[in-house]
């Protein structure tokens, strides 16, 4: 047996194609990545070690994930990919983010698992971590503060997963990384930044039987005094996540200052002392049709704020009735 898939993501100037074939043989899964975009001019690019690390753990997870990594459970996968694509890069390409693209690898390959073997594989998810760096420093614009310093902060930030064939998405969870971030205590207590919110983003989770995880928002700035460099090192801008068996895709992501100046997506951007950069995190996609979703967990998702009552009764035909009883539980502290 034999299947294609393809993903389309933002790339950081032309969005890239990952492309991957997948054959079950007699004695071994092949999956080739032949028509996968070649090496940007990025750092953006995938050692063919990665590649193979990435498509390996989908198909692991997948397939036997009850058996124990070593030699034996591994050698049945074979991964190949044209020298010179974005994820067979040698050297001298540049790879530090190879992340970015990476992190895609496990997704492209379910969408051809998804052909061979139905109702096995999740949906799309947010895909690569929601890193960005600031380097900040005293402001230039007027006389900073005596205490202003400069320091660098990196935090790991993530969107959600994508929804599975019987299990909603996970809110705010990196897959295929599993990276988790700091407390937002020990980021501000690494330089003069401040975050002034991190929380889920309601509505982001892609509609279905299965609802996809949630993404996140934050906010962040330098303290009083200082001003500073964002890198921003995202995706999903352009390509949110797609569902799978009638699933609604995810949230894209999206950034801009508060002042509704608009920020991109990867790359080095100044912020000036004073501003906020806003930050919405992808969301993952959902599985399956979502009018199949079973009500109570429509009206739980309400009263949680996963969903608002304009998704509840717009993609899950929640009725008004249902939509006033949830109201009122909330009013009065309840769970479901």
């Amino acid at each position: 047996q034999q299947a294609t898939g393809e993903m389309t993501i933002d790339g950081f100037d032309t969005p890239i194609t990952l492309k991957v074939t997948v054959s079950i043989e007699e004695d071994h899964i092949l999956s080739d990545f032949t028509g996968t975009s070649g090496i940007d001019k990025k750092g953006i690019n995938c050692p063919l070690v990665y590649t193979k690390a990435y498509a390996c753990y989908a198909l692991k997870c997948s397939i036997a994930p009850e058996i124990p990594n070593n030699t034996a459970s591994l050698e049945p996968f074979r991964i190949t990919a044209p020298e010179d694509t974005i994820v067979n890069a040698v050297h001298p390409a540049p790879v530090a983010l190879r992340h970015i693209v990476g992190h895609f690898v496990p997704d492209t390959v379910y969408a051809a698992l998804d052909q061979i073997l139905p109702n096995l594989v999740p949906a799309e998810g947010a895909g690569c971590l929601c890193n960005f760096q600031v380097s900040l420093r005293p402001r230039t614009d007027a006389q900073a503060p005596k205490d202003a310093r400069r320091a660098e902060v990196l935090t790991f930030n993530s969107g959600g997963s994508g929804a599975r064939p019987e299990h909603d998405g996970l809110n705010a969870t990196a897959f295929p990384s599993g990276v988790m971030t700091m407390p937002v205590e020990a980021t501000e207590h690494a330089g003069p930044v401040v975050i002034w919110r991190k929380e889920l983003r309601p509505d982001s989770g892609g509609a279905g039987r299965q609802r996809g995880g949630l993404g996140q928002y934050m906010e962040v700035s330098a303290r009083a005094g200082h001003e500073f460099d964002m890198q921003a090192m995202f995706d999903r801008v352009d390509h949110p996540a797609r569902g799978r068996q009638g699933g609604a895709p995810g949230a894209p992501t999206t950034i801009a200052r508060d002042d509704g100046t608009p920020m991109r997506g990867k790359g080095k951007q100044f912020v000036p002392h004073g501003a906020k950069v806003m930050m919405a995190f992808p969301g993952g996609a959902g599985y399956g049709p979502a009018t199949e979703r079973p009500k109570d967990l429509v009206k739980r998702d309400l009263l949680r704020g996963y969903i608002s009552a304009e998704v509840a009764a717009a993609d899950y035909g929640l009725s008004a009735e249902d939509i006033r009883e949830v109201q009122e539980a909330i009013r009065k502290g309840a769970d479901l």
